[in-house]
């Protein structure tokens, strides 16, 4: 036996080491960075398990003449809202199975529980008689161990929906992460700026407190990713949420609106205020010349614009956001590297 279980790990070890190989091949003849969005992807093409992944891959390098990051970014944004979707909806099956059987143990506890004192009732009527008290006495320690060990197989059933519970909250989180999140930054996606903006305007509406918001959007950025490509445009994007996301505030919201812009929600901030920290961040990248990590090329200077408007108290999410972008676009055509505010 010890021979067998030898022979079926060095199998499925020649297995996985056929299968790195794989993606290792894919990641390199496409130009792929082997970070865990592209592997993730290979993994799941070259395992088979995702038909409409492999379609999708299949597709675009027949389309593209090959992968690139902006092509496995956008795949896996669909794929991932899909299997979402998905998820959810098992798990919501699985909780209300789940539910259903906890709820059909205690109920069956209970009516044991009844069974038990109706038949404890009888039986101190018979002690009472005084009457055939060894068999009364007998039938009651048979009922007794009964109860003993229906009430420790209730327990162990609960125990194991309890397991069987939390371990469908933990899918749960992780597919909401998921559902929330972008995949190429790691930041917040629109769907959940969405969610948060609703909830941010009516604190402040709430609470009468300040509330700014700002659009943020890196200059020139089709040029740098044309004349770079789009890994490096890639990873400019991440630098940039990066850098945003770090500004170290501790009521700002960050989160990638689409392509190369950002929004960030800034409560309890006014315009003034938030335009302040807004450009300490500018600031920072455009000082900075950019370089490639493996090569030393240089990339140039990079900038973004932005524009940010103040909370008012009729403001919808759609107004706010529409003055945000107003004072954007008028710092484009300012000359682009500044942020304004919103008049």
């Amino acid at each position: 036996m010890r021979a067998e279980r030898i022979i079926e790990s060095h199998a499925e070890r020649e297995e996985w080491r056929r299968l790195f190989d794989k993606i290792g091949k894919l990641l390199f003849d496409n130009g792929l960075q082997p970070n865990p969005i592209n592997f993730e992807l290979c993994h799941r093409y070259l395992t088979g398990r995702d038909r409409d992944l492999i379609a999708m891959v299949d597709r675009a390098i027949r389309e593209g003449g090959g992968l690139t990051g902006k092509a496995v970014e956008t795949i896996m944004a669909q794929r991932d809202s899909r299997m979402s979707a998905d998820d959810l909806e098992r798990m919501t099956v699985d909780f209300s199975g789940v539910i259903d059987h906890a709820s059909a143990i205690v109920s069956r506890s209970g009516q044991d529980a009844r069974n038990y004192g109706a038949a404890l009732a009888s039986t101190a009527a018979v002690l009472e008689d005084g009457a055939h008290l060894t068999p009364t006495v007998d039938a009651l320690m048979g009922l007794t161990r009964s109860m003993i060990d229906k009430a420790r197989a209730a327990e162990g059933e609960l125990q194991r929906t309890e397991i069987q519970m939390k371990a469908l909250r933990d899918d749960l989180a992780v597919a909401q992460r998921t559902a929330n999140s972008d995949p190429l930054t790691g930041l917040p996606n629109r769907r959940a700026f969405d969610q948060h903006l609703r909830a941010a305007l009516e604190r402040a509406r709430r609470t009468r407190s300040s509330l700014s918001l700002a659009i943020c959007d890196i200059d020139h950025f089709k040029i740098f990713n044309d004349t770079h490509g789009h890994q490096i445009g890639d990873e400019v994007i991440k630098f940039v949420g990066t850098s945003l996301a770090r500004s170290g505030h501790a009521d700002m919201f960050v989160a990638r609106y689409g392509g190369e812009e950002f929004v960030a929600v800034f409560e309890k901030l006014a315009p003034t205020e938030a335009g302040t920290l807004l450009d300490k961040v500018r600031a920072a990248i455009a000082s900075r010349e950019l370089k490639v990590t493996n090569t030393g090329q240089s990339l140039g200077k990079l900038t973004f614009s932005a524009g940010i408007a103040a909370f008012e108290s009729h403001d919808s999410p759609g107004s706010i956001l529409k003055r945000a972008d107003e004072a954007l676009y008028r710092a484009k055509e300012a000359g682009r590297n500044r942020v304004l505010i919103a008049d």
